[in-house]
């Protein structure tokens, strides 16, 4: 027989769920064993994020309270995960399920925008969450947002030609072991990123063995599900508009398939 323990992320959500399971032990007398301190078995028990502790179960529901407001705008307001030392409460209640996590989110993965927040532990839920959707794929297709600004006059011009054609976009965005140049945030999805970037000079064209390693670069990333496009120098600095116009329909393309 499994112990349960229900993990939640505020103290509003606990005390709800503590009224309902007192009514449903009301109800139902015969499920009033399992909430037993004197029980052989571990007693079901509710805690949320600001009490959590080293406490183990062998099945543990984590439920997330968090989601768009009735207008499907989407705060980046976690509470005790936005405060210094939240990836260390969250990491405790992530890791203390002996066989199985449930988790019960109205607010898929996709909503939460690492670009507006700074916060360790929030990356780290939206994470977990890829993870619960997506399972292990999803740990080496992590995104850790922009890893530092544009590396090149290149990729600065590149960015600014997309963002006046209304994207915006991303410097160095980190996947798995790489960076991708320039991260397209998906217009409708703003916790995605709708395709990469990669801007490519002389150094693409002169070395045979950089050729050959962007090649499994980008069959891995692809394989992530990374959908990539490049931008050439040479095409760039010799027909601006022209190789601007490409991508740009390029990515509008790749949204109406998205859709």
């Amino acid at each position: 027989m499994f112990g349960l323990n229900q993990r939640l992320l505020n103290s509003e959500q606990q005390t709800l769920i503590e009224d309902l399971l007192d009514k449903a032990r009301s109800d139902d007398p015969s499920i009033e064993w399992a909430f037993s301190e004197e029980s052989t078995l571990e007693p079901v028990f509710v805690k949320n994020l600001e009490t959590v502790q080293g406490d183990e179960r062998d099945v543990i529901l984590f439920s997330i309270t968090f989601g768009p407001d009735e207008a499907g705008h989407m705060t980046m307001n976690f509470g005790p995960l936005n405060r210094t030392g939240g990836e260390r409460r969250l990491n405790v209640a992530l890791t203390r399920a002996r066989h199985e996590m449930m988790v019960f989110s109205t607010m898929p993965s996709d909503r939460i925008d690492l670009s507006r927040t700074q916060a360790r532990a929030v990356a780290d839920l939206k994470h977990f969450l890829e993870y619960a959707e997506r399972g292990p794929v999803a740990l080496a297709a992590a995104v850790r947002g922009s890893m530092g600004d544009f590396e090149s006059p290149f990729e600065t011009a590149v960015a600014r030609a997309l963002q006046e054609k209304g994207w915006t976009v991303h410097p160095q965005i980190g996947v798995s072991a790489y960076r991708i140049d320039l991260g397209i945030v998906h217009p409708d999805k703003p916790g995605l990123y709708l395709a990469g970037i990669e801007c490519d000079g002389a150094m693409y064209h002169s070395s045979a063995y950089a050729r050959e390693r962007d090649k499994i670069r980008q069959s891995v990333l692809e394989g992530l599900g990374w959908t990539l496009f490049r931008v050439w120098s040479t095409d760039w600095w010799t027909n601006r508009a022209k190789a601007s116009e490409t991508i740009d329909a390029a990515l509008k393309r790749r949204l109406e398939q998205t859709k």
